[in-house]
């Protein structure tokens, strides 16, 4: 594995190179005052120093609504996806996390051919960052799910190169670059220290779950912000001509409809729904794919408009948590 530093000064020369790649996105803050990721007209919009955008990159690869398929009077033609170039510059540790859950989701046994397209045309460029009083991470750290990462240092940045495209950018950039000594690297931790609760804790019926059930007002915030929510509703819009389009379009498991099938609704009421979302996060599907599915963002608490913390269940029962290997 590559690994260079790249000074301070020459990071703005850095960042107009990488358009050579793809077109730049990077955290900024829009008209309203709102972090997101979003197209760099300019590097000086570049927020380096940021905390959690509002929404995370998945929207990348998995956007809220695409077009699936177009039909008309007995033939179909399905939607093809060619993911434009794009370099996603200054992504956090969580946020690579859960790309990387994606990836396990989307390009598995049946790898989805939109996700694939997308994600095939996205260079991933990871930079380190520090935990806020709303992360659930362990700390600072570096991460390899991405194909090149910026480690800060306090003249500049650490790179280092996880893929060949990491290592294309590394070689194009090599004139802003300088060897690297050989340096403690951060700690090595889990994505998250939230760790999955014994069944007595999960099935119990334990009094926060009723005052998260009264708090709650079903927004669905903390589903459409995190980083590894990825269910979806697919849908028929007929026209007039007698044709049609299928769409797929995020769905979320807080509101009411998503358990509605015919002859009922297998998630009723606002305790369910918020316990599952509970156990798919921390316990569920750590098994299946060996990650748990809450990379530590922060963002369901921070944009939550009622303040609901699960990690409060956590604290309440410390002798409930298990230590990982």
């Amino acid at each position: 594995m590559a690994k260079t530093t790249l000074k301070n000064t020459h990071l703005p020369h850095f960042l107009e190179l990488l358009r050579a790649f793809g077109e730049l996105h990077g955290p900024m803050l829009n008209e309203h005052g709102v972090l997101c990721f979003a197209p760099l007209a300019s590097t000086s919009e570049l927020q380096l120093n940021y905390s959690r955008t509002q929404i995370p990159p998945k929207k990348y690869l998995f956007p809220f609504r695409e077009e699936l398929l177009q039909y008309q009077k007995g033939s179909y033609r399905q939607a093809i996806t060619h993911g434009s170039e794009t370099v996603l510059f200054g992504v956090h540790p969580c946020d690579l996390d859960g790309i990387a859950y994606l990836d396990q989701v989307f390009l598995n046994e049946q790898p989805d051919p939109c996700y694939s397209a997308r994600r095939a045309s996205v260079t991933l460029i990871g930079i380190s960052c520090q935990p806020d009083d709303f992360c659930f991470c362990s700390g600072p750290r570096a991460s390899a799910a991405c194909d090149l990462f910026l480690q800060a240092k306090e003249d500049g940045y650490s790179l280092s190169a996880h893929s060949a495209k990491g290592e294309a950018i590394s070689a194009a950039a090599a004139e802003f670059m300088a060897e690297t000594a050989e340096e403690m690297e951060p700690a090595p931790c889990g994505s998250c220290n939230v760790l999955p609760q014994d069944p007595q804790l999960r099935f119990s019926d334990h009094p926060l779950w009723h005052k998260f059930e009264e708090t709650c007002v079903s927004c669905g915030a903390c589903s459409v912000c995190c980083p590894t929510c990825y269910c979806f509703d697919v849908r028929e819009y007929p026209s007039l001509s007698g044709g049609g389009t299928r769409v797929r379009e995020w769905d979320n498991c807080l509101f009411v409809t998503h358990g509605e099938v015919a002859g009922g609704n297998f998630r009723a009421t606002r305790l369910e729904r918020l316990r599952y979302r509970f156990l798919h996060k921390y316990c569920g599907f750590t098994p299946l794919t060996g990650m748990t599915s809450c990379v530590g963002c922060g963002r369901c608490k921070e944009f939550c408009p009622v303040h609901i913390d699960l990690r409060e269940l956590f604290q309440d029962a410390p002798t409930a948590c298990r230590s990982t290997p």
